[in-house]
């Protein structure tokens, strides 16, 4: 019959898995190889699941320890995260500001606004994390980041998202490219050009795909990656062309040739918080700072 798992046979059973064997796991714990089988046998026996096989040796993962150990890591993390906030306030006063952005974003207004956050309040310390708009959704709804910045719009009733900036996307290109004669780079000029494009799912891929729908033109993309900061080192490097949002390519304004793109395609700018967890005032700062960078156009 499954019991309840105890701190110690969770624990047990992550050193294991971490170090491969009773032994190495044993020193890690500084116990005794006797007491962490003991701690296994205990786990599997309140589990009602065989969680390890032995191969050569060492302890490997069942399908069931593995989905488990997932499972354990997350909490693991928590605690290192309270770990590290304690230290944090131990050492300053005050607490670890945990910010999530995407890398286009934190290359370019995220860094200007910590540049202005941190003069006004130089004993906080900052955790900044560069993922995609569904990682920090997730980490949201896990209460993982004090804010988030993002050029996706995030749906739900478990945000409170602020819309902070309106721009627009450019084109860029290499600095010695044709379109630097064009004041405008128009959606009909790209047919004949190598398009360096944002996963299908980007919702200004999903803006500029309709553009050339509307047209019925086929769009040429040759080259797709993840990170528009990707696409300015590629374009620089005469590899094509792309349209991306106006702050990413602000940062390599000296290696590229920037231009308005037509139509027009919106980009937006937003902060967002778990609504379960609103805004600290360290946060409603931050987003003052945000507020301010965009405004006068501090991010390039």
């Amino acid at each position: 019959m499954a019991r309840s798992l105890t701190f110690q046979q969770i624990e047990a059973f992550r050193a294991v898995v971490l170090s491969g064997t009773t032994v190495a796991a044993a020193r890690m714990l500084h116990t005794t190889q006797p007491t962490v089988s003991r701690l296994i046998g205990q786990a599997q026996s309140a589990t009602a699941m065989k969680l390890f096989v032995n191969d050569r040796g060492r302890l490997q993962l069942t399908r069931e320890g593995r989905h488990l150990f997932e499972t354990v890591q997350l909490h693991f993390q928590g605690f290192q995260r309270i770990e590290e906030a304690v230290a944090a306030l131990r050492e300053s006063g005050a607490g670890v500001f945990r910010i999530a952005c995407t890398p286009s974003l934190a290359q370019s207004i995220l860094a200007a606004a910590m540049a202005r956050f941190a003069q006004a309040f130089p004993q906080v310390h900052f955790n900044v994390q560069t993922i995609s708009t569904t990682q920090i959704g997730e980490g949201l709804r896990q209460g993982l980041y004090d804010i988030a910045l993002t050029n996706n719009l995030f749906g739900g009733a478990e945000f409170q998202v602020h819309a902070l900036h309106r721009a627009e996307a450019v084109c860029i290109a290499g600095p010695t490219h044709r379109f630097a004669k064009l004041r405008v780079v128009k959606v009909t000029d790209l047919k004949s050009e190598v398009l360096i494009s944002l996963p299908r799912e980007d919702q200004l891929e999903v803006a500029l795909r309709k553009a050339f729908d509307d047209r019925k033109l086929v769009q040429p993309t040759a080259i797709e990656t993840i990170y528009s900061s990707t696409i300015c080192t590629f374009a620089a490097r005469g590899l094509g062309v792309g349209v991306i949002n106006p702050y990413m390519a602000s940062v390599f304004k000296d290696r590229l040739c920037i231009r308005p793109f037509s139509p027009r395609l919106p980009v937006t700018t937003y902060a967002a918080f778990a609504r379960f967890a609103p805004a600290s005032e360290l946060a409603q700062r931050f987003l003052g700072q945000l507020k301010t960078v965009l405004s006068e156009g501090e991010w390039g």
